[in-house]
Formats: structure tokens, sequence, C-alpha cells
């Protein structure tokens, strides 16, 4: 609109010159005319490529972005299954911590056991008729589940003393442990006599009730297969 009233301006300034003088101011001014079309739409252009450059880096700066956006998820993931692992390896170690002081704890008591039978071994070879002695080490054989050797020292310990009462009470127990259920119930009766007549009636009734079990059943309940009396007398 500006050019064209320009235009205008120039076609009334020069209205009274010669018609040939007219003709040539106006091609003189459309000659610019057209320039100026020329410059601006040159101007647009470069614009409009420039606008076209800058997208096409954006989308290239948001295909970059979105590759490294997916490069952190999978190190992401990867830190993830690490953790995991290191989490699973640290359960591990801590199960295995706890399996290794159980054995621990099983090698001392072992060790215990066996330093208690080489001292009351060492007694019976200084005394062989201490009845105490043999009754000691047949429990600690009993305790290691050794009932075999455990009958043994309990019948030495009857031998010396044929009022042992415990010694016949956990030799009872041996010998259902080893299936003898005749013997067991034959040992566990003298027992619970010998207690009676020495006035522990706690023990006489536990030592008739575990007779009157094994005759029945057969058998003691395997968490009765371990009796410490000791640990009752005591």
């Amino acid at each position: 609109m500006a050019a064209a009233a320009t235009q205008q301006t120039i076609l009334t300034a020069i209205a009274p010159l010669p018609l040939s003088l007219a003709v040539g101011l106006n091609l003189v001014n459309r000659k610019k005319l057209d320039d100026w079309f020329q410059v601006v739409v040159q101007q647009q252009e470069a614009k409009i490529a420039e606008l076209v450059a800058s997208q096409g880096q954006q989308q290239s700066e948001l295909g970059n972005l979105t590759l490294t956006l997916a490069q952190m998820r999978d190190r992401l993931e990867d830190v993830q299954k690490q953790v995991m692992q290191l989490s699973q390896g640290t359960q591990h170690l801590h199960d295995y911590t706890r399996i290794l002081n159980t054995e621990q704890k099983q090698i001392e008591e072992v060790l215990d056991y066996l330093r208690q039978i080489e001292k009351n071994t060492q007694v019976i070879q200084v005394n062989p008729s201490h009845a105490k002695a043999y009754y000691n080490r047949g429990l600690t054989h009993q305790r290691l589940g050794d009932a075999e050797a455990a009958v043994l020292d309990y019948s030495e310990a009857i031998r010396i003393n044929e009022n042992y009462a415990k010694a016949y009470h956990n030799r009872g127990v041996a010998r259902s442990t080893l299936g003898d259920r005749k013997g067991a119930v034959e040992d566990l009766r003298t027992a619970a006599k010998l207690f009676f007549e020495q006035g522990d009636i706690s023990s006489y009734q536990r030592a008739r009730d575990l007779a009157k079990r094994i005759h029945d059943v057969g058998s003691i309940e395997p968490e009765n297969h371990e009796v410490p009396l000791e640990l009752l007398f005591s």
C-alpha cells in the first residue's frame, strides 16, 4: 500500500510533464520497486532458510537427546541389576557367615566333649573304680550320638555301683536308641524303682513314664533320644 501511494504521488507530480518523460519516470520507478521487492523476497527466503536450518538443528539435538535418554535408561537398568546382584550377594554372605558361626559353635562343642571324655578317661586310668567318671564319660558319648560307647560306660558305672539310678536311666535311653526295646524298658523300670527308693519322685515319674512309652510305642520320640540327665540332677 505504501508503494502504491508513493507511485500515485509520483504520477500526480509528473502529470503536467510531457508523456514521454512521464513514461520514463514511471519505468524507472517500477524498476526500483521491482528491485525493492527482490530484496524483500531474498530477505524472506534467507529468513526461511535460517528457520529451516534452525529447525533441522533442533530436530538433530532432539534426536541426540532422545538417544542420550535411552542410553541413560539402559545404564539405569544395568545399575539396578548390579544393585540387585549385590543385595543377593550380601544376603548369601550373611547366610554363609551364619552357617560358619553355627559350624564353629558345633566344632567348639564337640571339642569340649572330647576334652571331657579325655578328662574322665584320665580319672578312670588313675581310679578304675570311679563310677562317676564312667557315668560322665557315658553321658558325653551319648551327647555326641555314640549310643554304643555310652552303653558300655553306663554298664561299667552300674557294675561298680548297682544302685546308680541315673546310669540305669540313661542306659535305658541309649538302648532304646539302638533298638533294644526290652533292655531299655528293663533299665528304665530299674531306674524308676531306685529313684523311688531314694525319694526322687520327679525322676521316678519320668523314668516310669518313659518306660511305659517305650513299652507301648516301641521307641522314644526323636526329641527325647538324647536325655542329658546330668542337667536335671545338677
